[in-house]
This record gives C-alpha cells, sequence and structure tokens, in this order.
C-alpha cells in the first residue's frame, strides 16, 4: 500500500456511508486523498465537489449534480461539509508529518554508514527518553495518590476533632480548596506527560524511516492509530478520570462546607 491509498482508506473509514457510493468508493477517496496532498487545511467544498464530478464522470456522464460548485442545491452542497472536515484534518496531520521531518534532518537523510549509525544512537537515546518519562509519570501519580490521601484523612480527622461547626466547616473548605488546587494540577501534569510522549513517538516514528523495520509505527498502525476505541484507548484518557472525580468530591464537600459556615446549612 503506498502512501496515497493509506491515506485514502483512512478518509474511507471516516467518511459517513451515507455519502459513500455504493460502487468505487475507494477509487473517490484516492481523488480525496490527493486533494489532502495539493490543498491541505485550505481544501473547500468546492474542491471536493470538483474531485466528486471527475470521479462522478466516468461512473454516469450524465449525472445532474455535473455542474460548478455554486450552481449545486443548498442540501446537496451541505453534503461536501463532513468530507472536507475529514480532508483537512488529514491535511493538517500530514503538515505536521512533514514539519517534524524537515527539522529532525534540516539537512536531508544520512547519506553515509557513519550518520546511520549516529542516527540509531540518537533513536535508542529517544526509546529511553520515551521510557523514563512513562517512569516519571507512574512516579507523579503516585505521589497525587498518596497526597490526596492525606488529605482526606486530614478532612475526616478534622471533621471529628473537637471545637464548633462553624470553625470546622471554615477548616474543611479550606482543606477541600488544597484538594482542588492539588487535582487540577495533577490533571494537567497528566495531559502534559500524554502530549510529550506523544511528541517523542512522533520523532521515533520519522527515526525509524531510516531504519531496516519501523517497529514502533508498525504498531501503531495495528492499533489503528488510536481511531478505534475498541482497539486502543490512550492512558491519558482514562488517568485523567481520577482528578476530576477527587475534584467533583472536594467541591461538593467544600460547598457544604460552605453554606453549614454561613448557617444556611445544618447537617
Amino acid at each position: 500500500m503506498n502512501y496515497l491509498e493509506s491515506v485514502a482508506n483512512r478518509i474511507l473509514s471516516q467518511i459517513p456511508s451515507a455519502l459513500l457510493p455504493q460502487v468505487n468508493g475507494e477509487s473517490l477517496c484516492n481523488l480525496y486523498a490527493s486533494l489532502v496532498f495539493t490543498k491541505g487545511v485550505d481544501a473547500t467544498a468546492s474542491d471536493v465537489h470538483d474531485m466528486w464530478v471527475t470521479w462522478q464522470v466516468e461512473q454516469d456522464a450524465h449525472h445532474p449534480d455535473l455542474v460548478p460548485y455554486d450552481q449545486l442545491a443548498s442540501d446537496v452542497q451541505q453534503r461536501y461539509s463532513p468530507v472536507v472536515l475529514i480532508i483537512r484534518e488529514e491535511g493538517k496531520a500530514i503538515s505536521s508529518s512533514n514539519r517534524v521531518s524537515s527539522a529532525l534532518t534540516p539537512y536531508g537523510p544520512p547519506a553515509t554508514q557513519e550518520d546511520r549509525d549516529r542516527l540509531f544512537e540518537l533513536y535508542k537515546i529517544m526509546v529511553q527518553s520515551s521510557e523514563s518519562l512513562v517512569s516519571r509519570r507512574q512516579g507523579v501519580n503516585t505521589f497525587f495518590i498518596t497526597v490526596n490521601g492525606a488529605i482526606i484523612a486530614a478532612l475526616g480527622f478534622f471533621i471529628r476533632a473537637g471545637g464548633g461547626e462553624k470553625v470546622k466547616s471554615v477548616g474543611v473548605v479550606l482543606i477541600c480548596l488544597t484538594g482542588l488546587i492539588l487535582s487540577f494540577a495533577w490533571k494537567g501534569l497528566i495531559i502534559s506527560f500524554g502530549q510529550l510522549n506523544t511528541g517523542k513517538f512522533a520523532v521515533i516514528n520519522r527515526l525509524e524511516r531510516y531504519l531496516p523495520a519501523s517497529i514502533f509505527y508498525a504498531e501503531w498502525e495495528a492499533l489503528e492509530r488510536g481511531q478505534n476505541p475498541k482497539v486502543y484507548r490512550s492512558t491519558t484518557s482514562r488517568e485523567i478520570w481520577a482528578p476530576y472525580l477527587l475534584a467533583v468530591l472536594y467541591g461538593i464537600s467544600a460547598i457544604g462546607s460552605l453554606l453549614v459556615a454561613v448557617g444556611t446549612w445544618r447537617p
């Protein structure tokens, strides 16, 4: 499968079935894929219609929609909107890929065996860096779990301690606000680690183009590039639920305690 067919298959998997012809849909998506490389993020509905016309002429030269885009009925024009969005997203991804490649090898691909050996050493450093990032991420998660456990224990101790209800309520509010701040900090770090690892693997995948085998890129393709949640779902999307849940619990506790402190509610 060449690069054009690869993009065409991704487009084919994303276009709603109602917008695809019953036959030769692959050849139409090949034309859409060429539009990804020629127009990319600048693709318009008119461009998509021109590609469709090119395809449709071979299927039915007397089709009523074989007219310029601005002469189409509005409901027909609107059918192209989902396709335009898909083509622009694919164009954005390819543009990002090209920027990474240009930054990685600004003077061109390695030409000598010495250059390839040096590139392989850099490849190993990037893989080790990614593994180190995962270890740091686990360490951060452990830290925040421990801190939040201590905060919850402090809340229980403070509530059971002696003193007036208003004083205890104010203390609970302050502790919960601290927990909220830590929860949002934890969420931000989880997202940051996910973004960093995505960037590292973008570089690793480019480096693999100069190696005999592209094992990480092949693994990503086997996981359907993360587009099918039944095949692969990122750990970031799951880890982030922990700080969100804690933030909700701290928020509810803070609001309840604040109502007690001002005398609006008596538990």
